[in-house]
């Protein structure tokens, strides 16, 4: 959960009641059931299919092949989202390096700018982005926008209304203003992702928003500069420490597919030729990307979900459930060398944590980077409230010092790496809109697994037995904490 800034107190407290009424009302499945379920499942009609063995050869060689043939079988069921090659993948790190590409392929759109985004504010970040949309709104560029009606309540009347008067069209996901929308069972789902599409050959996804959180760098030697093109306050103030992908290739049309099927439930018209949205895209790389998206499920939705899982299985169907999750626990579940996660806000299901158990036990090297200062605490003593059993198992745990750590992505023995706006909470597995990207390959994997070792330097590795002697007032805290983490 990012804690939208310039929300009221009690608009924050009413979601977290629901939450926590709802997610009652909802469960997840293990990883024995996901792949019994995946593996019946027949592909829908024209369902482009999973890559072969040869493709998948190609991007992470003989010793990993068994691996990612099984997870990508699987999770192609889960997802129904096909895995496409041919796509060069840039990680970004931190606010600084992600905000400049954004602006940078902003700045030379042509055709459309497409921008969902869960957390914007009309601080110093957010008006360099609208000084970027307008200026291309005003040359003719169809500029698109879908924010968050919590998480964009920091953008206020005057910021929206500059955009729109410069041609701009803004949606809103689910207002929490009962003037604009009278649903107010609809108010615990929120669209938390985090995506940019340009002219339909770029996208960009991960985890970052676009607030002054994100000015600086994690190691506070790099700022985005200001409007006036100086810097904007102290070099050595330090940004959230977080992961952006830029991609590049075929697989950018699921991106664009994506956007604009959610712009059309929120009432968005699309005139485009169908060639500017989707234009020819040559093969720019060597990584196989999948996009793996979830809706939410709002207060009426989980109330309703014991009956419609008891109807769907008399009519032997599948429940819904988070593919993220599905897609998340399959790979942990068939790995067999290292299971490397960041996670800003870890407080999964029993499922999860059991699955982390069993990697261990079967001789992986599983760790949990987690953070050491956060701007939700109580996620912070959530994630604590698993350590013991966890460290228990051999887990290795480390929390990151330097500023708060925001990130959420994973590589799995190398090659199957997820980077998107997707924690490992029940927020997140039920409640929120969320989309990731899977990439299958070697080399983005390798760049993954450096700059876990590079996030090690920051961080503190938890000992055991320091961890056992905590005093007792800690311990009331992660009880606490953990009694409520299903609306955190």
């Amino acid at each position: 959960m990012d804690q939208a800034s310039g929300t009221t107190a009690g608009s924050r407290w009413a979601v977290l009641a629901g939450a926590l009424l709802l997610t009652a009302c909802a469960s997840l499945s293990g990883p024995q059931e996901i792949e019994a379920r995946a593996l019946a499942d027949s592909p829908a009609p024209g369902e482009r299919p999973a890559p072969s063995a040869a493709q998948l050869r190609a991007v992470v060689g003989d010793g990993d092949l068994a691996f990612v043939t099984e997870v990508s079988r699987i999770e192609s069921a889960i997802a129904r989202r096909p895995l496409i090659g041919g796509n060069r993948v840039q990680l970004l790190k931190d606010g600084p390096e992600t905000h400049r590409a954004q602006l940078k392929a902003i700045a030379g759109a042509r055709r459309h700018i497409h921008l969902d985004i869960y957390l914007i504010t009309d601080e110093e970040l957010g008006q360099r982005y609208a000084d970027a949309l307008t200026a291309k709104a005003r040359a003719g560029v169809r500029v698109r926008l879908i924010v968050d009606g919590l998480g964009g309540m920091g953008a206020g009347e005057a910021f929206r209304r500059r955009l729109e008067e410069a041609g701009v069209e803004i949606r809103e996901f689910n207002s929490v203003n009962p003037l604009k929308d009278p649903r107010l069972w609809r108010v615990t789902r929120r669209n938390h992702r985090k995506i940019l599409v340009v002219d339909g050959d770029q996208a960009f996804t991960g985890g970052i928003n676009i607030t002054d959180d994100y000015s600086g760098s994690s190691s506070g030697g790099s700022r985005i500069g200001s409007r006036s093109g100086g810097g904007s306050g102290s070099r050595s103030k330090r940004g959230w420490r977080d992961t952006q992908v830029s991609i590049e290739g075929p697989v950018v049309a699921e991106f664009q597919r994506q956007f604009l099927r959610w712009w059309g439930e929120l009432g968005g018209k699309v005139e485009d030729p169908p060639q500017a949205l989707f234009p020819p895209i040559r093969r720019r790389g060597d990584q196989m990307v999948r996009v793996v998206v979830d809706q939410g499920q709002d207060l009426l939705d989980n109330l309703m979900a014991p009956a419609d899982g008891a109807w769907d299985a008399l009519r032997g169907r599948k429940a819904d459930e988070s593919r993220i999750y599905a897609s998340y626990i399959t790979a942990i579940g068939k790995a067999r060398q290292r299971v490397w996660i960041t996670q800003a806000y870890f407080a999964p299901n029993e499922a999860f944590v059991a699955a982390l158990e069993d990697a261990a036990k079967r001789g992986v090297d599983v760790r949990l980077m987690m953070p050491g200062e956060s701007d939700v605490n109580l996620m912070m003593h959530a994630a604590r409230s698993h350590y013991q059993r966890l460290l228990d198992a051999g887990i290795h745990l480390y929390e990151y010092q330097d500023t708060v750590l925001h990130a959420k992505t994973a590589v799995i023995d190398g090659a199957w790496s997820t980077v998107g706006s997707a924690n490992l909470d029940y927020r997140s597995f039920i409640l929120n809109d969320e989309a990731n990207a899977v990439v299958i390959g070697r080399d983005f994997g390798w760049q993954m697994e450096q700059m876990f070792e590079q996030d090690m330097k920051s961080a503190r590795a938890i000992d055991p037995r320091a961890w056992g002697e905590r005093p007792w007032t800690q311990r009331l805290k992660e009880r606490g904490a953990a009694a409520i983490k299903w609306g955190l």
